[in-house]
């Protein structure tokens, strides 16, 4: 009570008493207005701003170190990027008007800036809220959120004015530019391109920053589209920075236009593409240069040397059809920057001897042993040794780095190596440049003489390699003998050869046309000094009598069979007479004779044709040249009628006229100018008639007591004629023909098979004996056979003799037509339709050479199926059916004829190699060989030679002052441009 009583003592009085307050509801209060205070402070931080400041109030100011400030102005730099440990960096540079300060950005921050295009470049207006960092000599700014970099103002258009150049004016403008890109750099802040607009070269930065998330290609010789903003580099150099990957357009230099090479150079500045045969590389001025040609006109494209070295040198060399894209230069020539190999062409490996002056810039391939190398600074010197000689061999330092270890571990003195580059002189040596590293290859390993290789040519190359090594190849022609050096003819070329490298040649064995290969020093386009000789295909020699050979045989091979008239020593030499003809045996070649013929021998003697006293004579150079004849029987000047007296076997040259079966063999009947004669033979010994048939000449050898055949060789062959199913007539019988066609039906006869076989103008019997189990035929087939021509119950049928002669096309069809391009993988039966560019001739075969929209070809073609040049000519459009397992035109028709045109005599030249024409004139000179009629006529224009075969020339004879009218093809020989005719209807004598 005494507590209550003292605390209504502490109210007034007159008061009533109040209420008793709870205070403990008083600190839960205060609590809760503490928090939501604290909040509303923190709320109020967060959306203040930080201050405004002027960079130059804040650089180098200690007491702003960690301040976060923000910053206005222009962005003044390209945006760099760098990464480290997988993260990225930006930086960019901010002026304010009182000075610059670099603002960076830190992962992850960067990424998402690139991410969302947030980047800013030169001439955009931003304020950034960073957080200072201050350093001694070095102030800068930290982006740390994204909210706090704002674009207040972006140059940027998605329609930018084009222009052709810049100048400082324009900084910060939004810009694009079109041009030829001639030079690419890789800088620290990303790809610089020099752009020629055609007007002046502007510069184009493609940033780093926009390459961190987008693959770019460009290289020199495309074609860009580059908008972006004016930046001045360093403050005076204008250049276009492109801000928007997506506006950035790169046409590819290889995409470009193709511009016919002869026309390229009058196409300046235009980005194009070349292509042409690749005719030499050479070096000037920090580029490479290539050359290349259409045949006529000569090219150059200059060519960095990490565009050239896509040329692989062992696989693309001089004569490969390549492609150079780029922009042509004000000097003509293509400043290249894409190169491609359409056709290669592999070099041949040449021994080091065979490389001379004449291959400058050529692509060359040589093997050999290093035997010295060097370091010149940072490129590579060898000396490589072959054996035939040697060569310098220089690896520029770009190649040299391009070298594997393995290949670097095998360079060693002693090693071989294989060496691909182009030639060229230095200091007066000759020396290969590897302009790549694929261009050397270490063996590993010393090089064997026996891998060195000459190069292989013809006898038209033989002029490109005057003071060279090669090794020649081509048909044996003939032999003669001058100033104690024996001269050899390889398809005209005169090989000169010492008397023990001819005697490689026995003419007994060797004959005219043989294949040889001689390897010697090339003094001329017609002329070799010949230093080894191999016999690569030989062909025998044709028998032949005394009384064959003629001074028209002057310097040819001949093989003489006859019987031994006299015999004479004169002074060691040996003097031995065939019938009426002599025979020089000189002392050198009598006195290794291991056998001398005696008067009364047959013997078979084989030499080279001389003349003697106005008189022909054989010059026998090999002593293993002279054999007695082993038939026992060769009668000299054996005709058919002798046949009934001859006492043993008997060798004959005679016409096949018919065939005739008589079981179990064949019945040949033969004729020459004596009488017929019808001799049995075996059905081994026959021909195929689609290479040799009735009217071809032969050599027989016959028993006359049984009149059996014992040997059967081809001399002058004619092919069986192609005849129309139905044509073939009973006035055939005995007769060979050759008939293509479908076949209508397929019957079995036990071992044989009989077919009806129709072209279209009627069906035909043809009997295939004994071919039941190896010919495999059936309806729809087409075919090619030839046989000759027998009765069957009143009716001609074609007897297929050998199933050689017998060519078989699958074809529900018919006969499969292709083009060109498909002939090398055909087989059987193929129609070909080409236009007939030119026809020439290699024994015994005429060449034409055709082509069509795919390509072209060379095709052996019979004499006899060729049209007739005055009706269709080179020019025209042909059928041609093929037969591609034998390589030969087996049927032709002129689907359009373009006649042969009408020249002057003194107008045919040279550029009309190949084509047909049709000449007229008198003749004002004429010789006549054994074998052939040389003409020279004139129609007041000048003289021109005609040379006619007299297998062309039918009937008709020739005389000085005839008047002729001549349809044949234009050739060449040693110098001289002829026409020849090829059928004795396309010469008329008014």
């Amino acid at each position: 009570m005494a507590r209550k009583e003292g605390e209504k003592r502490l109210y007034y009085h007159g008061l009533k008493e109040q209420k008793k307050l709870n205070v403990s509801m008083l600190k839960y209060l205060s609590l809760l207005i503490s928090v939501i205070g604290v909040g509303l402070l923190l709320v109020a931080a967060q959306v203040a701003q930080a201050p405004m400041a002027k960079v130059s109030d804040v650089y180098g100011s200690y007491m702003m170190n960690y301040a976060v400030v923000r910053i206005s102005g222009t962005v003044a730099s390209v945006p760099k990027v760098s990464e480290s440990g997988g993260k990225l960096s930006l930086t960019f540079t901010v002026d304010d008007g009182t000075g610059q300060i670099d603002v960076r950005v830190y992962s992850p921050l960067a990424e998402k800036m690139i991410e969302r295009n947030l980047v800013p470049f030169p001439g955009d207006n931003v304020t950034a809220e960073v957080q200072l960092r201050v350093r001694e000599t070095y102030t800068y700014a930290i982006l740390q959120y994204l909210d706090g970099l704002e674009f207040l103002s972006k140059s940027y258009s998605d329609n930018p004015e084009e222009v052709k150049s810049l100048d400082q004016r324009m900084a910060n403008l939004y810009v694009a530019v079109e041009g030829v890109v001639t030079e690419v750099s890789n800088v620290s802040s990303g790809l610089l391109l020099t752009v020629d607009t055609g007007e002046s070269d502007v510069t184009v930065l493609i940033p780093q920053v926009l390459l961190v998330k987008n693959n770019v290609t460009v290289k020199t010789g495309d074609t860009v589209r580059a908008p972006g903003a004016v930046y001045l580099y360093k403050g005076t150099s204008p250049e276009i920075v492109v801000r928007d990957i997506d506006q950035l357009e790169i046409t590819p230099v290889e995409e470009s236009p193709e511009v016919p090479l002869a026309n390229a150079s009058n196409y300046a500045g235009m980005v194009m593409s070349v292509r042409g045969e690749l005719a030499g590389i050479s070096y000037e001025a920090g580029k490479y240069v290539l050359t290349l040609t259409d045949g006529t006109d000569y090219l150059d494209a200059l060519l960095p040397r990490d565009v050239l070295a896509k040329l692989d040198p062992f696989k693309v060399g001089t004569g490969s059809l390549v492609r150079v894209a780029g922009r042509m230069g004000e000097d003509g020539r293509l400043v290249g920057a894409y190169v491609e190999a359409v056709k290669p062409k592999a070099p041949k490996a040449l021994p080091i001897a065979a490389v001379s002056r004449d291959m400058l810039n050529q692509v060359v391939l040589v093997r050999g042993n290093i035997e010295d190398m060097a370091n010149v600074g940072s490129n590579l010197k060898l000396m490589v040794d072959d054996g035939t000689g040697k060569i310098a061999v220089f690896v520029p330092s770009a190649s040299v780095s391009e070298f594997s270890n393995e290949t670097k571990d095998n360079l060693k003195v002693g090693l071989g190596v294989e060496v691909a580059g182009y030639l060229e002189e230095y200091r007066g040596e000759l020396e290969v440049v590897v302009y790549t590293g694929n261009g050397l290859h270490a063996l590993g390993r010393p090089l064997e003489k026996s891998e060195v290789q000459l190069p292989q040519v013809t006898a038209d190359e033989l002029g490109g390699h005057v003071g060279s090594l090669v090794d020649l190849v081509g048909s044996l022609e003939g032999l003669t003998y001058q100033n104690h050096t024996y001269y050899l003819s390889v398809d005209g070329v005169a090989v000169s050869l010492p008397r023990e490298l001819v005697l490689g040649i026995n003419p007994l064995e060797v004959g005219t046309g043989s294949r040889v290969k001689v390897m010697g020093l090339v003094a001329s386009a017609t002329e070799l000094e010949g230093r080894n000789l191999t016999v690569v295909e030989a062909v025998k020699p044709v028998e032949m009598s005394s009384s064959e050979v003629t001074l028209d045989m002057k310097g040819q091979l001949v093989l003489v069979v006859g019987r031994v008239t006299d015999v004479a020593n004169l002074s060691g030499n040996l003097k031995v007479v065939v019938g009426d003809l002599p025979i020089f045996v000189p002392r050198s070649t009598a006195n290794a004779l291991s056998y001398v013929p005696e008067k009364g021998d047959l013997i078979r003697v084989g030499g080279y044709v001389e003349e003697y006293r106005n008189e022909p004579e054989v010059v026998v150079f090999n002593p293993n040249a002279i054999e007695k004849a082993e038939i026992g029987g060769k009668v000299e000047g054996a005709k058919v009628s002798d046949l009934r007296t001859a006492g043993g076997p008997v060798w004959l040259l005679v016409k096949w006229d018919a065939v005739t079966y008589s079981k179990p063999n064949y019945l040949l009947n033969v004729s020459d100018e004596t009488g017929s004669a019808s001799l049995i033979a075996n059905r081994t010994l026959l021909p195929n008639p689609l290479d040799a048939g009735t009217g071809s000449k032969v050599n027989v050898t016959v028993d006359p007591t049984t009149m059996e055949v014992t040997s059967l060789r081809v001399v002058e062959a004619v092919q069986a004629k192609l005849t129309a199913t139905g044509s073939v007539s009973l006035d055939l019988v005995g007769k060979t023909v050759a008939v293509n066609g479908t076949v209508k039906d397929v019957v079995q006869l036990g071992e044989s098979l009989k077919l009806t076989v129709d072209d279209g103008s009627g069906e035909l019997a043809v009997f295939l004996p004994g071919a039941a189990g190896s010919v495999q035929v059936k309806e729809g087939d087409n075919v090619l056979v030839s046989g000759y021509v027998e009765e069957y119950n009143g009716k001609p049928e074609v007897v297929v003799y050998t199933t050689d002669a017998i060519r078989v096309a699958e074809s529900s069809g018919g006969t499969q037509s292709i083009t060109l391009s498909e002939l090398d993988g055909a087989s059987g039966l193929v129609n070909l339709t080409v236009t007939w560019d030119a026809l020439s001739y290699e024994k015994p075969n005429y060449i034409m050479n055709v082509s069509d929209k795919t390509g072209s070809a060379s095709l052996t073609v019979d004499r006899s199926l060729l049209p007739n040049p005055f009706d269709a000519g080179t020019g025209s459009v042909l059928q041609i059916t093929y037969d591609a397992d034998n390589k030969k035109v087996v049927s032709l028709k002129v689907l359009e004829a373009k006649p042969s045109p009408e020249v002057k005599t003194g107008e045919v030249t040279a550029n009309l190699m190949g084509k047909t024409v049709v000449v007229s004139g008198t003749i004002v000179d004429l010789y006549q060989g054994s074998t052939f009629y040389k003409l020279t006529i004139d129609d007041g224009s000048g003289g021109l030679v005609v040379f006619i075969p007299k297998s062309s020339a039918g009937d008709k004879t020739f005389s000085k002052g005839q008047k002729v009218r001549i349809g044949g093809y234009v050739t060449e020989y040693r110098g001289t441009v002829e026409v020849v005719p090829y059928m004795s209807d396309a010469i008329v004598i008014e």
